[in-house]
């Protein structure tokens, strides 16, 4: 199934489109640099002993960053069809965690450890609304995969119920005492009637909500099991991200403490970041939508990313192991070392994961190349015209696999055209 927008639009509709596609490069922006500053805002921690109960500034620089890849993704979907509301839901997912939520949550620490910052309070409402955002965008996710329309009438009630939730939360999240999302007390949790009702009216939404992405994970599961032909390929790879998804939410730390450390952050990212991947391998394999390049460059980076993470966690702990016994105590040379080492890296690593991924969604774009560059090689120093031209036709027929190859040829003497290898008649080349 190929999803494609009207291709005839009023001059009304035109313009809407183009506004709303600049309006998605605005909040694409926007998200990115929020997400920026939950960086920044991370690694200014990363100098500080962490809280009680608070995770190691790697653990939350994997998981942020990895958002990076839901609004990349959404922002470019929403610009090539703003009025699909799959994009816009992409960007909700990244912004609301890596961008909102993460920013305001970190703005609250470096507050709290480094340095009080201004308007700190605010931050606690953000952090719930970031929550509130992203965690809602996920069962829409699954539920308008691939078209940006539910399957169904039947649906209705799924969706509607998870749009009350997020407006439920949204509005009383930030004053519920049991919604802890900062290992700082917020000013804003009471033991009064109102945060009662916060508490019990915030946790049946959530409630609600993960149920809803349990319900829609195996939908698209079942969904992707009913399909044929090209529209199963794409829901497959939907259906493991599902998979992760469900995992990370029941399984991680704050649930079920079944993974240490940052284990259980490269689950989270790999969850946070699967949803837009596998939109990309739908695009890359099987051309969801026309954005292959784009798509391709954020598929590449962001297993990129996940790979130098997890290289740069492993060389901290060893080089942490060796200066420990060496010195008796931790070393910053650790983790200047693992930088150099991850900056080294970077380069050869690129290649690698580039070449696996052009093999195994790019193929023939591969194979294509290789051919071009051997009859490039062949062109410089065969001088037969007739074996150049026997080449010639089995290059662009390995090439390009057309029904028929024509060369024609033109005589030096008196301007006639002359047929001199043929095939067929669907690509000719002169």
């Amino acid at each position: 199934m190929r999803v494609t927008g009207p291709h005839l639009l009023t001059p009304s509709g035109a313009a809407t489109n183009a506004r709303l596609s600049r309006l998605a490069w605005a909040v694409t922006a926007a998200g990115l640099a929020l997400l920026a500053g939950a960086v920044v805002l991370i690694l200014l921690r990363a100098a500080r002993a962490p809280r009680p109960g608070d995770a190691a500034w790697y653990n939350d620089l994997i998981i942020t960053a990895s958002l990076a890849v839901a609004i990349i993704v959404g922002g470019f979907v929403a610009a090539r069809l703003p009025r699909n509301p799959y994009g816009w839901l992409l960007l909700a997912f990244g912004i609301g965690n890596g961008g909102i939520q993460s920013f305001a949550v970190d703005y609250i620490l470096v507050s709290h450890q480094i340095a009080p910052l201004p308007l700190t309070s605010w931050a606690f409402y953000f952090a719930a609304f970031g929550f509130s955002l992203w965690l809602a965008a996920i069962p829409l996710l699954f539920l308008l995969f691939p078209s940006g329309r539910l399957p169904s009438r039947r649906w209705r009630w799924l969706a509607a119920g998870v749009v009350l939730s997020f407006l439920t939360l949204a509005a009383l999240m930030w004053l519920s005492p049991s919604a802890i999302l900062v290992s700082v007390p917020s000013p804003f949790h009471h033991d009064n009637a109102l945060g009662r009702w916060a508490d019990n009216l915030t946790s049946t939404a959530v409630f609600f909500i993960l149920l809803a992405i349990l319900i829609s994970a195996i939908s698209v599961i079942v969904r992707a099991i009913r399909a044929r032909g090209l529209e199963r390929q794409q829901f497959k790879w939907l259906g493991l991200a599902s998979v992760v998804m469900v995992l990370a939410f029941f399984f991680n730390t704050e649930l079920v403490p079944l993974l240490p450390g940052v284990l259980d952050a490269l689950l989270e990212a790999a969850a946070f970041a699967g949803v837009p991947l596998a939109v990309g391998i739908a695009v890359l394999r099987y051309r969801l939508w026309d954005i292959d390049i784009i798509i391709r460059k954020t598929v590449l980076y962001g297993v990129l990313s996940t790979l130098l993470a997890a290289v740069f966690y492993v060389l901290v702990v060893a080089l942490q192991g060796v200066f420990g016994r060496v010195t008796g105590r931790d070393s910053p040379a650790a983790v200047i070392l693992s930088t150099l080492a991850i900056a080294a890296l970077f380069a050869p690593m690129r290649r690698a994961v580039q070449n696996v991924i052009d093999r195994r969604f790019y193929r023939r774009k591969v194979d294509a190349e290789k051919v071009l560059a051997d009859f490039a090689a062949t062109a410089r120093d065969e001088t037969d015209l007739d074996r150049l031209t026997a080449e010639l036709v089995r290059v662009i027929q390995e090439a390009m696999q057309p029904e028929h190859v024509s060369v024609w040829l033109r005589e030096p003497d008196d301007g006639r055209w002359a047929m001199d290898a043929a095939a067929g008649d669907e690509t000719r080349a002169a």
